[in-house]
């Protein structure tokens, strides 16, 4: 009997990106009533450094959202993010600064990476050593239990199996051996393969808009939502919420940033609204 092929080391694994969904809770915050008043927010794909997506005003959006108990950014933060300190500018120390204001103030903050990420810590050990103002970061999924409900989390990246350049791609770049190179290179060296791959990846939002992988998605959206309340995802530059046959739960596509200037605000009630910044 024929056996199957072994999984590429590059392929995602849709059933066990799941099953290693770590639990993230959001508790009432010190000082504010258990059920009383609060919101998660989910933000997507700022890609903050193009022109059109000013690091200003998203920093101005992060500290004027009201009765957050939570903000989750759901990747892609900037055109693209070297995590490591010795990257870091004037526009990412300030992005950082917006959100280590959320969490002095007892907002929980959680950091879903993106495919523009490279480098962040793997450990709460490292994320606390670096000073990054994240209570909890996910390279992969996630679970998020708020006001009773539970709500997976993950960016997106992985749900097109078809594109496979990409994938091996992901796979290299999220490998140690990548990050050993880079800490190992000058700064500037560093600094200009960044620029590099901003460059090469500047189409992908194109790509994205002409392969929209419709059929990927509603096979994922079957997979992943029994037992959840909903499941959040970004990446695809698009607002929507795909269906599952028999969930009454639903797949939602957090809507960029980068472009529609919204966020979307998670009652204890699962209800979901659009809110517009400025």
């Amino acid at each position: 009997m024929p056996t199957e092929a072994p999984r590429p080391a590059w392929m995602p694994d849709w059933t066990a990106l799941l099953r290693d969904a770590q639990p993230i809770a959001v508790p009432d915050s010190p000082g504010r009533p258990p059920g009383g008043p609060g919101y998660v927010y989910l933000v997507a794909d700022s890609h903050l450094g193009d022109a059109r997506a000013p690091a200003p005003e998203f920093v101005a959006m992060l500290r004027g959202l009201p009765q957050a108990r939570a903000v989750v950014f759901m990747g892609d933060l900037f055109q693209v993010w070297l995590a490591l300190p010795n990257y870091w500018d004037a526009q990412a120390r300030a992005v950082l600064d917006a959100f280590r204001a959320l969490q002095a103030a007892g907002t929980r903050t959680v950091f879903v990476v993106g495919n523009r990420e490279f480098f962040l810590p793997r450990t709460a050990a490292e994320t606390r050593a670096r000073g990054l103002p994240f209570d909890a970061i996910v390279p992969g999924a996630a679970v998020l239990t708020w006001a009773g409900r539970r709500y997976g989390l993950t960016h997106g990246d992985v749900i097109s199996l078809g594109d496979t350049q990409y994938l091996k791609w992901r796979h290299f770049s999220r490998g140690r051996a990548f990050e050993a190179l880079f800490r190992a290179m000058p700064g500037g060296v560093a600094r200009r393969i960044a620029r590099w791959l901003e460059r090469a990846l500047s189409t992908t939002n194109r790509e994205i808009k002409i392969q929209y992988p419709a059929d990927e998605l509603q096979a994922f959206a079957r997979l992943a939502l029994p037992g959840l309340d909903g499941f959040f995802i970004g990446h695809f530059h698009r607002d929507e919420a795909i269906a599952a046959p028999g969930q009454t739960a639903t797949l939602r596509i957090v809507p960029d940033w980068f472009s529609r200037k919204t966020v979307l605000r998670l009652g204890r009630d699962g209800e979901v609204e659009r809110v517009t910044a400025g």
